[in-house]
């Protein structure tokens, strides 16, 4: 293909990862505002975030199976839309379960955009230069994410929170039109269509009670509802997996993970998004609660991270493309699990450029990850699997996050009480009558063990990523 047509092809893909990159910043800088406002928990705040995953994670099978179907433009059209009628909706909540429940249909709209995209560039790129093509659809994402940082803090300050969801409004009304415009549909699918309803059903169940149980397990005194709710979550899986193996026309054809080179980069990613998921909002509630900084100026704080994330996201695609993805890969987990293990460091006087240095090198390593991993991950499987296998990718990404959200909250009520967690990273400051210096010091202590344990799991992740340079 041409790089002509492939510009067209980006126009559009490009604008999707924008978008998401927007949405993945501009809420997270005002987090603690938000729950504020809403009346929210700590736990309840972070389902702000874990509803938009679950979202996206449980309708991934539907998009990849569909998109082996039925082809993809029209489905990635339909993302742009609900994408956008979910942020409108999300701008008029009044509570907080109503904000998990736009934020959860807000993610379904995100799963066609976010899977499709990289399926899409991956049906028109020659195989030799998918890496590059991947690398530039993730600069996209970047320069969304910087421009939601910048643009959060800024919204929030002069015009309030509800607007960092209307701005989607009528940037997914453009979306929509130039996407009719510029894409045509290459892909041939070659099967019949039969939907696994069954499959999607159990999946979907089997996902929501596992996340359910970890956020219980935050909970004081919920211990055993959370130990039911994992066990129910497992059966549920355990089920789901049986069926698939039976059914002849499966949501998820589990012989894909016969080829290692897949299964492999599936698994880093899940440990890798298990160990950077909750990074942003925990170096968010350093820089907001325990330094007292403001949005805007958090926002501008992590640019340095985000920009480190574009340059190095690019060049990890073309050096995985010129030298493969395995030595790429390996590089960048071991940088980001040694910045997370700098960033356990981190204390109230500790110099901000400090913080900053650390972030540096966390977009460095993630950069280097990311994109190569992608890559290798959706050209590992066959051209008729390839939706199922993007879908696979951003699940894992997905569910890998959510267990990160709840792994650090885990974490840190070890060293301090939750209930004073919750009132602290929420901004509610009433009720507390213990001294606040204590209870910042106290919460600095509990990000610090958070760090670090974030940092050992990105350290396994490198155990997966050598092992598949080795079946090279």
């Amino acid at each position: 293909m041409q790089d002509g047509k492939m510009l067209h092809v980006l126009s559009v893909t490009t604008i999707a990862s924008f978008l998401a990159g927007i949405n993945a910043r501009i809420v997270v800088v005002g987090l603690p505002l938000i729950a504020h406002f809403l009346g929210a928990d700590v736990e309840q705040a972070l389902w702000f975030t874990q509803a938009y995953m679950l979202g996206s994670t449980a309708i991934q099978l539907i998009v990849g199976r569909l998109s082996d179907i039925f082809g993809r433009v029209n489905l990635f059209s339909l993302g742009f839309g609900l994408f956008s009628i979910a942020a409108l909706l999300c701008g008029f909540s009044w509570n907080p379960f109503n904000m998990i429940a736009f934020r959860f249909f807000q993610g379904i709209g995100a799963a066609f955009l976010m899977s499709l995209s990289l399926t899409i560039i991956a049906d028109n790129a020659p195989r030799e230069r998918v890496g590059t093509w991947i690398g530039v659809n993730q600069v996209a994402f970047r320069l969304g994410s910087l421009l939601g940082l910048t643009l959060g803090g800024v919204i929030i300050d002069l015009m309030g929170w509800r607007w960092v969801f209307w701005i989607y409004v009528p940037l997914g009304l453009v979306s929509i039109f130039w996407s009719k415009r510029r894409l045509e549909e290459v892909f041939k699918p070659r099967e019949r269509p039969r939907i696994d309803s069954f499959g999607f059903i159990t999946f979907t169940i089997s996902i929501s009670l596992i996340l359910l149980s970890l956020t219980y397990a935050s909970y004081p005194n919920s211990s055993r509802l959370s130990w039911i709710l994992a066990l129910a979550g497992l059966i549920t899986l355990a089920l789901f997996i049986l069926w698939e193996l039976r059914f002849p026309s499966p949501a998820l054809d589990l012989r894909i993970f016969r080829i290692w080179q897949f299964s492999g980069g599936i698994i880093a990613q899940l440990l890798y998004a298990i160990a950077f998921g909750a990074t942003t909002i925990l170096l968010v509630v350093y820089l907001e609660i325990i330094r007292g900084l403001s949005p805007s100026d958090t926002g501008l704080l992590l640019i340095p991270y985000e920009l480190s994330f574009l340059v190095f996201g690019v060049a990890g695609g073309k050096l995985s493309d010129r030298y493969g993805y395995a030595p790429v890969t390996i590089i960048g987990l071991a940088l980001s699990s040694a910045s997370l293990y700098l960033m356990s460091g981190l204390r109230m006087d500790t110099p901000l450029y400090i913080a900053v240095i650390y972030m540096l090198l966390l977009g460095m390593g993630t950069g280097l990850f990311v994109t190569p991993n992608a890559s290798s991950i959706v050209i590992s499987a066959p051209p008729e699997r390839r939706g199922v296998a993007s879908s696979m990718r951003t699940i894992s990404f997905n569910l890998g996050f959510a267990i990160s959200l709840n792994l650090a909250i885990l974490v840190m009520t070890q060293f301090i009480p939750y209930s004073i967690a919750s009132k602290l990273i929420t901004e509610d400051y009433s009720g507390i009558v213990d001294d606040i210096a204590r209870d910042l010091q106290n919460l600095s202590v509990a990000l610090s063990q958070t760090f670090k344990v974030q940092s050992i799991i990105m350290a396994v992740a490198m155990i997966f990523s050598i092992s598949r340079s080795m079946r090279d």
